[in-house]
């Protein structure tokens, strides 16, 4: 039998091995919601102004059903090419 913390580690474990190298992580939180499951984030920098930042969702929540609503902590995925626009990969 598995332990509960073990699990634990073990999707903790999954989850860092699907971050890429190149990419940009930044917690925020939703603050608009646009049509075509588009949010607007805003991303709290200390000592400078708030970040807002146009973001879309991966499929994966489209399929298996999970909602995003105003006020939602997330994690945003950047591209460094362009720091305007980003993905939402999880939901906290």
């Amino acid at each position: 039998m598995v332990s509960k913390s073990s699990a634990i580690q073990k999707s903790r474990k999954i989850r860092k091995s699907k971050l890429k190298d190149n990419m940009i992580y930044l917690e925020g939180r939703v603050v608009q919601s646009l049509p075509g499951v588009r949010f607007v984030v805003e991303v709290k920098r200390p000592n400078l102004e708030p970040l807002h930042l146009l973001c879309n969702t991966r499929t994966f929540f489209k399929t298996k059903n999970i909602k995003i609503i105003i006020g939602d902590q997330v994690v945003v995925e950047l591209d460094p090419n362009d720091l305007t626009q980003g993905t939402i990969i999880e939901r906290k």
